[in-house]
């Protein structure tokens, strides 16, 4: 008797050894990074609106995958973006014991996930959260700038104030930050994965979008217009050219959604395409 709890005991023992030693199941989450706009999308209500519930729920494969919205102020620097979404990663991936992201970015916040790749001393959150990223997909994002960002410059206090003013974006931080003319400065000294400079640590895939009447809705009447008049060059989605969108990382599609509605599920099934990724 004595000799079978022996044996019993060392079985259990060695049981215990093997499945101690197997690697934890891994748990992929998503993560969803808006662009720049008001102060209130550090709201979750408002970052929420921002990708439509829709949006959320195809991109998660109908929900079914771990998901963190992140909100920040769409005003501000992309370093400082990037402190606000750093803060809500690292507290949601060891809440919910989340081993791997995929992360989906539109606009502004392809260049916040940018930041971060690019600077992983600069906040000591930024390399375990690198570690955990699978990749990302970066929609409409102004890599190289936006020639509608260096518009709002000259807005104030002409005709075109007003409606066409709340759609360039007033001229605050993350509008400037999206100039041209200082995305080629940040591009050339802290960012990486455009030509000629270090790649990125982790893959971009990118989607672009070369459409503007997508409807006559009050945002499609106004992403034409300012595409017009920002001089936009070659393809474009009314906010970001083609060029800029496709200026870090390896081109997954485009889409003839325009800046509007590349962020939703509806005008095209953008977030199906995403879901496939789980």
């Amino acid at each position: 008797m004595r000799d079978f709890l022996k044996k019993t005991v060392l079985t259990a023992a060695a049981l215990a050894c093997v499945y101690a030693a197997r690697p934890a199941e891994a748990k992929t989450g998503l993560v969803l990074i808006h662009g720049k706009g008001s102060a209130n999308l550090a709201t979750v209500a408002e970052s929420r609106a921002y990708w439509t519930e829709d949006m959320i729920r195809a991109s998660s494969k109908n929900n079914a995958v771990p998901t963190l919205v992140c909100r920040y102020d769409g005003t501000q620097y992309m370093w400082v973006a990037a402190g606000q979404v750093a803060g809500q990663i690292t507290s949601w991936v060891s809440a919910n014991a989340i081993t791997e992201i995929v992360v989906d970015t539109h606009s502004f916040g392809g260049i916040v996930i940018r930041w971060i790749l690019s600077n992983p001393t600069y906040d000591s959150r930024y390399q375990p959260i690198i570690n955990k990223i699978r990749w990302v997909n970066s929609i409409a994002g102004p890599h190289k700038g936006s020639e509608a960002a260096n518009l709002a410059g000259t807005l104030s206090g002409s005709w075109l104030t007003g409606w066409l003013v709340d759609l360039v974006g007033q001229n605050n931080d993350a509008t400037k930050n999206c100039r041209t003319d200082n995305m080629s400065y940040y591009n050339t000294y802290y960012l990486k994965g455009t030509s000629g400079r270090p790649a990125l640590p982790k893959t971009v895939y990118t989607i672009d979008g070369t459409g503007l009447w997508n409807n006559f809705c009050t945002e499609c009447v106004g992403l034409a217009t300012l595409s017009g008049i920002a001089g936009l060059p070659g393809e474009d989605d009314g906010a970001v050219a083609q060029y800029s969108a496709r200026g870090v990382g390896t081109v997954w599609f485009s889409t003839d959604a325009n800046h509007h509605w590349n962020r939703r599920n509806s005008y095209r099934t953008i977030g199906n395409s995403l879901g496939t990724d789980f």
